[in-house]
């Protein structure tokens, strides 16, 4: 589902922007005519299709005054937005300048908390992506950011102030340049649904090769990997199985710290909003932090989407219950062959339970203890007394994925009438 990025870094027109994203370049403008202090507005909006999908985007244009946020740009965007409500259309926003048109005001004020509610309002209905192309500071960057994705070059800035990082750890991809940024974005939009009644898109043919581990257990050469440079604790991607997308995140044996666990949380949520469904490899001794486990433990206790875990490794304490466990509600566990579940530390499991029994040697009691975490550890004992449901290994692991998700396509369930969690 990849596509080929161009290596052109010149700065791009907004046509050629809205060209490069829609399929054979043909969009349609939206407000064309729209005026701002004597000139066209300073952004230009469009719907065409992307990938074979509706899709709404915005531009602004450098060469009306530099692209300034005015009350006739913003009240432009709130039309696009209100559209998007309308026929649950993505949309995609690029983002050049943050400044203002400061001399109108606290009008320009105004119609700037309508266009940030407008974007909030369709958060969870259609997905949002935000490429950032230029300096993006103060109340821009709080729309930009308000997406579900942003995507910005390794030029551009995304911050609260010009004196801030450059926002790079919140976005979800890097680019080199503009063009490849687009590129992205249309790649990025190859996984998506267009709006959360809409079933997940199917990639057109699934290649296998063969499988030796979590990864390649999924079609060949379909991973979208996001925050791919800022994170070593856990991968989150979007994947193909058997040509249906889904959402990975993948534990990598370290502690999980606080950040990434947010980041993990929000990707879970994002999926449980689209209906996209949400496969974890949980290999993992715990979290470094208290809230970092209370972070993940709500956003899968709250998902409803099919969920899958698979034991790939240790799955120890509360790495087990937020990722795996009932706690979580997760639909399925499957335990890979030599993986582990423990309630703590497996080797402090195997003292507690040896304390009376080791004896001999250091090298002995090592021994002792790793007979111990292979027999009474195992997820093959996990599966006996029912804390996991399947055991398998990876060279059949595809195919009850496969066949796991096949009977979850019908999961239905309801969730208690809330306005939403309060952890």
């Amino acid at each position: 589902m990849g596509i080929d990025n161009k290596n052109d870094k010149k700065t791009m027109t907004a046509e050629e922007i809205l060209s490069s994203l829609y399929d054979g370049a043909v969009y349609t403008e939206l407000l064309p005519e729209l005026d701002s202090e004597g000139a066209k507005a300073e952004a230009i909006t469009a719907c065409g299709k992307v990938n074979g999908m509706s899709v709404y985007a915005f531009v602004q244009c450098m060469d009306r005054f530099d692209g300034a946020m005015s009350i006739a740009q913003a009240n432009k965007l709130v039309k696009l937005y209100e559209l998007a409500v309308k026929t649950g259309y993505p949309v995609v926003g690029f983002y050049r300048d943050s400044t203002g048109r400061v001399m109108q005001g606290n009008m320009l004020l105004d119609v700037l908390g309508e266009l940030l509610s407008a974007s909030s309002t369709l958060s969870g209905v259609v997905p949002q992506i935000s490429v950032v192309l230029g300096n993006c500071v103060s109340t821009t960057a709080l729309l930009a950011a308000n997406a579900d994705f942003v995507i910005k070059t390794e030029s551009a800035k995304l911050s609260v102030s010009n004196s801030c990082c450059d926002g790079s750890k919140s976005a979800a991809f890097i680019a080199p340049d503009e063009a490849s940024a687009v590129a992205k974005a249309v790649e990025l939009l190859g996984y998506l649904p267009a709006n959360n009644l809409s079933a997940a898109p199917f990639a057109s043919e699934a290649a296998v090769g063969e499988c030796s581990d979590f990864d390649s257990v999924f079609d060949k050469d379909s991973k979208l990997t996001l925050f791919e440079k800022y994170s070593d604790v856990a991968e989150l991607s979007f994947r193909t199985l058997d040509t249906a997308v889904v959402g990975t995140v993948m534990t990598t044996g370290k502690s999980v710290d606080n950040k990434t666990a947010k980041k993990i949380a929000n990707f879970v949520r994002f999926c449980d909003a689209f209906s996209i469904p949400v496969i974890t490899a949980v290999d993992t001794e715990g979290f470094e932090c208290l809230g970092g486990a209370k972070t993940i433990l709500s956003a899968y206790a709250e998902a409803t989407t099919p969920k899958l875990s698979v034991i790939t490794g240790n799955a120890v304490g509360m790495a087990y219950l937020s990722l795996a466990g009932k706690g979580a509600k997760v639909d399925a566990v499957i335990g890979v062959n030599g993986a582990v579940v423990s309630p703590v530390a497996p080797k402090a499991a195997a003292y507690i339970a040896l304390s009376d029994k080791l004896s001999g040697t250091v090298a002995e009691q090592d021994k002792q203890i790793d007979e111990y975490i292979k027999s009474e550890l195992s997820v093959e004992n996990a599966a006996k007394q029912g804390f996991i449901d399947d055991i398998s290994d990876y060279q059949n692991l595809r195919a009850k994925l496969a066949s796991y998700l096949d009977i979850l396509s019908a999961k239905r369930e309801e969730t208690l009438p809330k306005k939403h969690p309060t952890i």
